[in-house]
């Protein structure tokens, strides 16, 4: 394996400020990642604070939610680690992908494990990487396929799932069956490799019995770096719920400060130039409730009551609480509200988050003063581009770069066909029946003197080399547009596994086909190099 780093545009322009001109957004965040002092001064803040929840019934919750399934030494260490008072987190999280989701879940991981190890050793306490799934979630759009590239073709695969009502993502429950069936499709699509047959036995094992997404999204992350000690825990396990409950009081308590908070950070940040991603209209509650089965989305009334626009029946706010105090499994975090949660649960030194993330976190500074707590350190996730052995000799073939390939490829493309296929066809052979006709009038003109029917022969012979130069000219063009397709399938290509559908391939590719093609052993490569640094990108050849 091989490893370049290069500089990535920052896709948003908040983040490339959030990066690189941290005062231009000082308002909006609490740590300049540019200095790595504020990682000691963060963990100073958090000796202070008083633990609004104990780590000993955070491991014992952890540890619940492990159980015997997500069981090594690496974890039960951490689990134990954890207990001790001077004990930090790394966290970070994603929704519940089929197996694992595109490539940006897994190094996301990488970067928790990464950051962990590095913050550890520089500060000579217990940090401990944590990975917090999204189970609470509903959109099943976007967590039940994983993409396939195919030659020069992007395969969106699909888990077929039969769901009625708007379920979150860790109580959908597909059958054994339903798993099993769906991986031999999928092994069916995949090419044969030495690698194969373990990767489907491995997917089989974790599908052996009716579990939820988030249950089997949780195994494969524990089976990929489970040895490395990252601790997981489901948004949505209600054990967690039960230590969550303060924090929802606060939040029912202080809905009208809370949203108006965001509300006005919002304002800010458009009159800087910077677009706001989130809804952030005043009536949002900023809470999901389960009723009869579906997640449903809280707004707020003027008179303070809370209902959902689907037709739930409005809570008051003491209603609401007393239902809270009955039922906490039934509520659940929007994407606002879940960075004050995992910052009211864990002693976070950092969170790891990507691009996106890190731009909506700045509508929240204020809303974490009101709640007494403090942002804590953002870190990016770490960004990688994987590159398979064909298209390494397809990059050599056309002098490209992975940068050319994500940046310029049509530009490149372009020019490299304008090169290569500099012949004029039609002036070419233009040219030559032109030089032919000139040559063969004066030779007839002349053999007609010796029998008159030569003239008639020498035309019919001009015809037929006429034919031979046309059948010559018709095969030039199928030579050359053959050899024009081989290229533009060869470019097409290039995109699909480097770039698909003008996207970062973290965005789109899953792991199981470079896992199929390439064994595991790359990811613990990845694991042992240096943790990136502002933008940077790194480019992995396989």
């Amino acid at each position: 394996m091989r490893v370049e780093d290069t500089y990535m545009e920052p896709p948003q322009p908040l983040f490339r400020d959030y990066l690189h001109f941290f005062h231009k957004v000082k308002p909006y965040y609490t740590y300049d990642p540019g200095d790595d002092s504020g990682f000691r001064r963060r963990a100073k803040v958090l000796e202070r604070r008083e633990d609004p929840v104990s780590r000993e019934r955070l491991a014992d919750v952890l540890s619940e939610y492990h159980g015997r399934e997500l069981q090594h030494p690496a974890i039960q260490a951490n689990l134990d680690r954890l207990r001790r008072p001077d004990s930090l987190v790394v966290v970070g999280g994603q929704q519940a992908g089929v197996l694992t989701g595109p490539l940006y879940t897994v190094y996301k991981a990488i970067t928790l494990i990464q950051l962990a190890e590095r913050e550890e050793q520089r500060l000579n306490r217990p940090v401990i990487p944590l990975f917090w799934i999204a189970g609470e979630d509903h959109d099943l759009e976007e967590v039940n396929h994983l993409h396939l590239v195919s030659g020069t073709e992007v395969e969106k695969v699909t888990l077929p799932l039969e769901i009625t009502g708007n379920p979150s993502v860790s109580e959908v429950v597909p059958g054994p069956n339903v798993w099993l069936s769906w991986i031999d499709g999928l092994g069916r699509k995949l090419p044969d490799t030495p690698h194969k047959k373990g990767l489907l036995e491995t997917l089989r094992n974790l599908s052996r019995d009716p579990i939820s997404l988030s249950r089997h999204f949780a195994r494969l992350l524990h089976r990929l770096f489970g040895h490395h000690g990252l601790l997981m825990i489901d948004s949505a396990y209600p054990p967690l719920r039960r230590l969550e409950v303060p924090f929802f009081e606060w939040l029912i308590e202080h809905n009208e400060a809370f949203a108006e908070a965001v509300m006005t950070q919002a304002e800010q940040l458009e009159r800087d130039g910077y677009p706001v991603e989130v809804d952030v209209k005043p009536d949002k509650a900023h809470l999901f409730l389960i009723s009869n089965g579906e997640r449903r989305a809280l707004h707020r009334r003027n008179d303070g009551t809370f209902f959902s626009r689907e037709g739930m029946d409005g809570f008051s706010r003491e209603s609401l609480l007393a239902y809270l105090r009955r039922h906490p499994a039934a509520f659940s975090n929007n994407v606002l509200t879940r960075p004050l949660m995992q910052e009211y649960l864990f002693p976070t030194l950092a969170t790891v988050l990507g691009p996106g993330e890190i731009a909506y976190w700045a509508l929240l500074k204020p809303a974490f003063h009101l709640a007494g707590m403090e942002m804590p350190l953002l870190v990016p996730r770490s960004g990688f581009t994987l590159v398979g052995r064909k298209s390494q000799k397809e990059l050599s073939r056309y002098g490209l770069t992975v940068d050319d390939v994500i940046h310029r490829l049509e530009r490149k493309k372009r020019s490299w066909l304008e090169r290569r296929y500099q012949l004029d066809v039609d002036a070419a052979f233009g040219r030559l029946r032109t030089r032919l006709e000139e040559a063969y009038r004066p030779l007839i003109g002349e053999i007609s003197g010796i029998r008159p029917d030569l003239n008639e022969l020498g035309q019919t012979n001009l015809g037929e080399v006429f034919k031979q130069v046309d059948y010559l000219e018709k095969e030039t063009r199928k030579a050359m547009e053959k050899r024009r397709e081989t290229d533009l399938r060869r470019f097409a290509g290039l995109e699909a596994e480097l770039n698909p559908g003008g996207q970062l391939q973290e965005r789109v590719h899953n792991l199981v086909p470079w896992w199929n093609r390439y064994g595991e052993n790359w990811l613990e490569e990845l694991i042992r190099t240096p943790l990136l640094s502002k933008n940077l990108h790194r480019v992995v050849h396989l």
